[in-house]
């Protein structure tokens, strides 16, 4: 969780590890960027750096303090995350869990105004900041005004524009992006033991986004829920209209998973199968497809469709997820998806 482990996040990391150096850390930082490219990993890393006993141009990760952190367990570094259950206190027994509650911001007040426990600083990093209502907003607001002395809020969203102004301008931007899928499919070889056809499946399925990438990866029963949609495919091209709808039944029930809404990835995943269908059509070679796992099959089936009915696939499931981010049915919305697929595909010779 130090530095060397965050991947493409090069601007950002050599802000916070120039601040450290400099010995200007200062009280506030605000790390914008979107879901999933490793906010959270920086916040924690640069907490480690500032706490760790065996510093250098970044934390040790073996000494007492980089471990606790790591682990989530160290008195000086506090996360609250509602997303994920963390609270600064036990939220009240009628809290719905939709915007940060004033009573976690008091919480997180009350405790910074005390030293550090055994840290040289304390570091509270406030997950999805965008959430704070109002009232959390001012109050934290005040602690901003007038920090206390070796004390560093983190806070964490996904724009700026969702914040108070004020809250803003008493923070250090620090900006994360996008990373590459190269880089993504890279990491996840060298660094986590991916296999590389998977590797390269997840990369694309990212979308920029390498947390995503590592959910995936870490979960067997996504990854059978992308197998089972990619023999699904197939067998629908050659179905009836009872096929059809039992396929979208099948899919609607692969989704509804403790793995949560797993319909947007997997029609994801659907496009980049026709796109590879029409990729390899065009060019026959490996390098440029994603599922590479299915190369076999794919070059199997590449000739069977046309460029027409592959292009007709690809828009069905395009106006399928934006059928999605508008609300429409599931359930519907695949059944029309794979109606759809009532031509026979044309063959090219």
């Amino acid at each position: 969780m130090a530095f060397r482990d965050i991947v493409n996040q090069d601007h950002a990391v050599l802000l916070l590890r120039s601040a450290v150096r400099a010995g200007r850390v200062g009280h506030a930082y605000l790390l914008v960027g979107p879901a999933g490219v490793g906010r959270r990993t920086l916040a924690l890393a640069f907490a480690q750096l500032l706490n760790c006993e065996r510093p250098d141009a970044d934390a040790c990760g073996e000494c007492g303090p980089c471990r606790r952190i790591a682990a989530g367990h160290h008195p000086d570094v506090r996360v609250l995350d509602i997303a994920n259950d963390r609270f600064i206190e036990a939220p009240a027994k009628d809290y719905k869990g939709k915007d940060i509650p004033i009573d976690q911001i008091r919480a997180l007040r009350h405790d910074a105004a005390f030293p550090p426990y055994e840290g040289r600083r304390k570091i509270y990093i406030i997950a999805d900041a965008e959430r704070m209502n109002p009232s959390s907003a001012n109050s934290l607001l005040k602690t901003l005004e007038e920090p206390p002395q070796r004390v560093t809020f983190i806070l964490i969203a996904e724009s700026s524009v969702a914040l108070l102004p004020t809250i803003v301008s008493r923070c250090q931007l620090v900006r994360c992006s996008f990373v590459r899928a190269g880089e993504i499919e890279r990491a996840l070889v060298e660094r986590w033991g991916i296999a590389a056809d998977r590797a390269r499946v997840l990369a694309v399925l990212a979308d920029g986004r390498i947390g995503r990438a590592l959910e995936w990866a870490r979960s067997e029963a996504r990854m059978e829920a992308r197998d089972r949609l990619l023999d699904l495919l197939p067998a629908l091209e050659s179905g009836d209209l009872m096929t059809r709808l039992d396929g979208a039944e099948t899919l609607w029930r692969e989704t509804q998973s403790k793995e949560g809404d797993l319909l947007p990835e997997l029609l994801d995943l659907a496009v980049y199968w026709y796109r590879d269908l029409l990729l390899w059509k065009q060019l026959a070679d490996p390098a440029v497809i994603t599922h590479r796992d299915r190369q076999d099959q794919i070059a199997l089936l590449a000739p069977q469709f046309s460029d027409a009915t592959l292009g007709a696939r690809i828009e069905g499931l395009e106006a399928a997820k934006e059928s999605l981010r508008r609300n429409v049915n599931a359930r519907l919305a695949l059944e029309s998806l794979f109606l759809s697929f009532e031509q026979a595909p044309i063959a090219t010779r």
